[in-house]
């Protein structure tokens, strides 16, 4: 028996059957993967959340006072704010902005718990449009904001709101590349 009649060895990654096309190799083969990539993002937008949270966040000591008593702000300007309105001359989006402060803390924490349970359920996409709706509702408040009472940056009594708003940047799938792009200089 020749070495051409043998069989071919197990350890080749082609086949007969296979012979003209290309290999099938795994691209994430020997480096980190997009999705441990988007798992450091994650981590890193969970620490900012959290760092936001435990910082100065307008008229509570922290973000998680404010959470803590968010549904109960938000109750009171539905029901007894309701009278101020006519009372104070609000108009209606003075009133919105005014509700949407304490619901920046809830907003927060509820896209984070969104996007981590759909990605638990295999949908990886979701968190672009957790990381929009984040960053839209911060968006629209701080507007309003600068549109009634002029340019608001962060202070040293509210600079955690501001924090707990760019964590959103973390949730959106493709943020993993400013990861990608720190641990590859850090790397080198």
């Amino acid at each position: 028996m020749s070495n051409d009649d043998a069989p071919p060895s197990e350890d080749l990654w082609w086949t007969e059957e296979t012979e003209g096309e290309e290999p099938s190799i795994d691209p994430g083969e020997g480096k980190n993967t997009t999705k441990n990539i988007t798992a450091s993002a994650s981590f890193f937008a969970i620490c900012a959340l959290i760092f936001g949270f435990v910082s100065p966040w307008g008229w509570y000591d922290t973000g998680f006072l404010a959470l803590r008593w968010s549904f109960q702000d938000a109750l009171w300007i539905l029901t007894d704010g309701l009278s101020f309105y006519s009372e104070w001359g609000m108009n209606p989006l003075e009133y919105t902005h005014w509700l949407m402060g304490p619901l920046l803390p809830l907003v927060f924490v509820t896209t984070f718990v969104a996007t981590w349970y759909k990605s638990r359920n295999g949908n990886e996409e979701f968190g672009r449009k957790a990381s929009i709706f984040h960053l839209s509702f911060f968006g629209v408040w701080w507007s309003l904001n600068f549109f009634f009472w002029g340019v608001s940056f962060p202070s040293e009594w509210d600079y955690g709101i501001f924090i707990a708003a760019a964590s959103g940047i973390g949730l959106h799938p493709t943020a993993y590349g400013l990861v990608e792009k720190f641990s590859n200089t850090a790397s080198e």
